[in-house]
């Protein structure tokens, strides 16, 4: 079990049961992991075989794997799976994109099991790689605990100003927005934040401006407690500057490269989620204007919400509200 385990990351920790006694494993090849941009239960077809570990013996077979990966933390709708896809066009780099378990271990239950995962996380095809996993974006609520576990490790902030965010999600993600209200909101006011807001006062507009500061909020604890080892990336300023945005991102994880050839893939020029799918910065602004025409006026009511918030803690980052670049 264990050479099994270290050998590759074929063998990929897929769920685990809600006691945590029981591990579920699925065979993944390199193709597989560079295609899949959601690895959890959807990948799962109906005759996927598996295999289910019992946690005391994966826990003692991984237990000395190293630990040696990056990650990307983000509020969704920033890009993050296009730059998961980027990096890994590089042969540095092996992407993990946003693996089921995770969002569990995000969780106090199972947080002690963080570092098993991580080292199961860390494996990659080539000893020349380095993994970069992509969190779900409500993961980054426990990004300080993961790039504690990981010391070498460094993490890339993604994000889209406010308005950006109020056009993308209004427009097409309100499921999300409405699922994870509760949960933001609590998480801002257990930062001593907001304590009057109740969710039942709050526009569509206003629900997806809280939505952003909950998520921001996040990543930017990250960055003040990890500042060397935090690079903030804003998903617009990249579209307006992918050439020295992503020639940075590589910097920032220890690579000097010509990021022309990667740029000029079919990597741009798809729906990273869905890489079938034609898609590009010309077509996502086509569909952010039409955003604004539909949801106007919601859309002001977010920035209005956003600005008149009036708290130290959160000036730093309402201030990025409408900012365009970074």
């Amino acid at each position: 079990m264990q050479q099994a385990l270290a050998a590759s990351p074929v063998l990929f920790p897929l769920s685990m049961s809600e006691a945590g006694d029981l591990v579920q494993f699925v065979n993944l090849n390199e193709q597989a992991y560079q295609s899949i941009s959601f690895l959890d239960n959807r990948i799962l077809q109906p005759n996927t075989p598996t295999a289910v570990i019992p946690w005391p013996e994966l826990s003692e077979a991984a237990k000395d794997l190293p630990l040696r990966c990056h990650f990307i933390f983000h509020i969704s709708h920033a890009g993050s799976t296009l730059y998961s896809r980027l990096l890994a066009a590089h042969p540095a780099f092996f992407s993990i994109r946003e693996p089921g378990i995770l969002r569990l271990l995000a969780t106090e239950k199972h947080r002690s099991r963080l570092s098993t995962f991580l080292r199961l996380w860390s494996r990659t095809f080539r000893p020349t790689q380095t993994a970069v996993l992509k969190a779900t974006s409500f993961v980054s609520e426990i990004g300080s605990d993961i790039l504690n576990t990981v010391p070498d490790s460094k993490a890339i902030l993604m994000y889209v100003p406010a308005i950006t965010f109020l056009r993308a999600l209004l427009d097409g993600a309100m499921s999300d927005i409405n699922s994870q209200a509760t949960a933001r909101l609590s998480r801002i006011q257990s930062r001593g934040l907001l304590p009057e807001v109740s969710l039942g006062n709050l526009s569509p507009g206003e629900l997806v401006a809280m939505s952003w500061l909950a998520e921001m909020l996040s990543l930017s604890r990250i960055a003040n407690q990890f500042a060397g080892r935090s690079l903030w990336v804003n998903f617009d300023a990249f579209l307006e500057s992918p050439h020295s945005k992503l020639t940075e991102a590589f910097g920032h994880l220890g690579i000097a490269t010509d990021v022309n050839p990667i740029l000029a893939s079919e990597v741009m020029g798809r729906y990273a989620k869905k890489p079938e799918v034609n898609y590009d910065a010309n077509f996502r602004e086509k569909l952010l204007k039409q955003a604004d025409d539909r949801f106007g006026e919601e859309i002001k009511k977010g920035i209005a919400w956003l600005e008149a918030i009036q708290d130290p803690t959160a000036s730093a980052i309402i201030g990025r509200a409408l900012e365009r670049s970074i």
